[in-house]
């Protein structure tokens, strides 16, 4: 199995086209109630009534007075004025909307493996639709290499929701995708399962991997060798306890006489060269301090 690319601009296309399918499943009841905001609420055969949330994030409603709502959902609203009331009416049938949502900036934040994280502003805000997290991502120009897709993560005040961005952008399923609240933060983390391939190949770079990936198939990802590689001396380094191992690799014995055991099964973090033809050798790499510490620093 070949190990999974994703450059931020290909990934940025990609979640474009994954946007085109997506029906945003946020309707109003997952809209944010803040300061400014009009509400109607009604009470199934007593009364409607508006109520306009007050700077210090209260609303004020018939017979239970105060209620603090700021930072709710409609849904949650809704089940707190039900309990405010039921000291006063009998098994409250409480519905709450919104009639005019405030005109106050809306933030969520991204961090982490994308092309630009920081701030932002949700554009044109709406109650009848939210943003979510393909669009942010999308907007913020994709996920880095680097990016751990699987293990996304939105933080929503003492809550985490998990964010399975491969399934969402490479598989296209819309089910993997999550609205987002005001002041959400979105993480996407570094991700540990990858490599790192230098020397004669026409893409050097990290690279995401699955387990059970080999030489060939990082080499294949990465456009394959060079003219000038010298593929009897390639060399996987990876490190056990304190210290690099080098495990060496003569992909011509696979090539031409179907030796597997050339083929070297990689794990996280290995660091593949691939020497070219009067250029440096893997001896030579590693018995070079700043080769040794350039390796050593990747493969931390």
């Amino acid at each position: 199995m070949r190990p999974r690319m994703m450059r931020g601009g290909a990934a940025a296309l990609v979640l474009g086209l994954v946007l085109m399918t997506i029906v945003p499943s946020t309707k109003a009841q997952d809209y944010t109630v803040g300061p400014g905001d009009a509400l109607d609420i009604s009470v199934l055969g007593e009364w409607n009534a508006p109520a306009v949330v007050d700077p210090d994030g209260k609303i004020v409603i018939p017979l239970a007075g105060e209620i603090p709502v700021s930072g709710l959902t409609l849904s949650q609203v809704t089940e707190k004025v039900t309990v405010a009331l039921k000291p006063f009416i009998r098994d409250p049938q409480v519905m709450v909307s919104i009639r005019q949502a405030a005109n106050r900036k809306q933030l969520v934040y991204l961090l982490g493996q994308v092309l630009h994280p920081g701030a932002y502003e949700i554009p044109g805000y709406e109650v009848q639709r939210q943003w979510t997290v393909a669009e942010l991502i999308a907007v913020a120009g994709g996920p880095l290499p680097g990016a751990a897709l699987q293990k996304a993560i939105v933080m929503r005040k003492d809550t985490s929701i998990p964010v399975d961005l491969e399934q969402l952008i490479v598989e296209g399923n819309a089910s993997a995708n999550v609205s987002l609240s005001a002041g959400d933060v979105v993480i996407v983390p570094e991700s540990k399962n990858r490599v790192t391939v230098m020397g004669g190949v026409l893409k050097p770079g990290p690279y995401l991997f699955k387990e059970g990936d080999h030489v060939v198939d990082v080499l294949s990802a990465v456009g394959g060798p060079t003219p000038k590689a010298v593929l009897a001396n390639i060399g996987v380094v990876r490190l056990e306890g304190a210290k690099p191992a080098v495990k060496p690799v003569n992909l011509d014995k696979f090539y031409k006489s179907a030796d597997t055991a050339q083929n070297v099964t990689l794990q996280a973090g290995d660091v593949v060269y691939v020497p070219e033809q009067g250029g440096m050798s893997f001896g030579e790499l590693l018995s070079s301090f700043n080769g040794l510490a350039y390796i050593f620093l990747l493969l931390k």
